[in-house]
This record gives structure tokens, C-alpha cells and sequence, in this order.
């Protein structure tokens, strides 16, 4: 088979050329121009996607927060459960030792003072207590109120 170029002469040829580089440029032309119109939609579709993906994102914020506020109200309340739990032990163990007598009475004897019909209760002073007798403030004559101790403080201070 013959290429139809062969027959051509060399004017021919050179218009023949030009027509078919004329007609491949068109092509190419048209095909870069459906090209940029791609990647023109292909960078709108990108960019709703982004803000999309953005709104999606926003929207899920406000529950993902709510949804952790409320694990960490549930750990709270769990871990106080778990308090209170062993408050309750621990008084029900208390109670059961004030149903012995000899504890109740132990009890009033140490922390009352109370004694029995017939017995004489002795109390012991020792060092330590006379110093802290000492140390408490008086309501009495050498006692002054804290205005006159302002008012004494603030006259020291004033120049003469």
C-alpha cells in the first residue's frame, strides 16, 4: 500500500504537511482546552469536597464534646460510687463493734469521761497539758479586743 504523501510533489507535499500539522494542532488545541476545563472541574469538586469534609467536621464537633463530657461525668460518678461504697463498709464494720458492750462502755469511759456508780475518777495533769491551759487567750482582765489592738498598732505608727 502506497501512502498518498508518495504521490504528493514537494508544493503538494509542504501544503499537505501544513494541513495535517493544521489539523492535528486543532485536535490538540481542542483536546488541551477539554484539558484545562477537566482540571477546572476536578479543582471545584476538590474544593467542595475540602468544605464538605470542613462542615462535616464542625457538625461532629458539638457531639464528640457532649460525648466526652459525658464519659468523664460517668468516670466521676463511677469513682464517687466507688467512695462511698467503702464509706458504707467502713460504717457498717464501725456498727457492728458498738453492738459489743464492752466497746460502748470503753467508749463513754475514754471519750465522755463517764464512770460507774461508786467509782472515784482521778484526773492526771500532765506537763504538756499545763502549757497549752497557758497558751489559750483569756477572757478576762488582760484580754483586749482586737479594735483596741488595731487602734494601738495604728497609733504606734503614726509619726509624731
Amino acid at each position: 500500500m502506497a501512502s498518498p504523501l508518495r504521490s504528493l510533489r514537494v508544493p503538494q507535499l509542504a501544503t499537505a504537511i501544513g494541513t495535517r500539522f493544521a489539523h492535528v494542532r486543532s485536535r490538540t488545541v481542542a483536546a488541551g482546552g477539554q484539558l484545562i476545563a477537566f482540571a477546572k472541574a476536578f479543582r471545584q469538586f476538590v474544593i467542595g469536597l475540602a468544605a464538605l469534609l470542613a462542615l462535616l467536621a464542625f457538625m461532629a464537633a458539638g457531639p464528640i464534646r457532649s460525648l466526652d463530657a459525658a464519659n468523664q461525668r460517668v468516670e466521676y460518678l463511677q469513682a464517687t460510687k466507688r467512695q462511698l461504697t467503702s464509706s458504707v463498709t467502713e460504717l457498717e464494720q464501725r456498727r457492728a463493734q458498738l453492738q459489743d458492750r464492752h466497746e460502748i462502755e470503753l467508749l463513754a469511759r475514754t471519750k465522755f469521761g463517764l464512770i460507774k456508780p461508786g467509782e472515784t475518777a482521778y484526773v492526771v495533769v500532765t506537763p504538756e497539758d499545763q502549757v497549752q491551759a497557758d497558751a489559750e487567750p483569756r477572757n478576762g482582765a488582760g484580754h483586749r479586743p482586737w479594735y483596741r489592738w488595731l487602734l494601738d498598732a495604728v497609733v504606734e505608727m503614726a509619726p509624731t
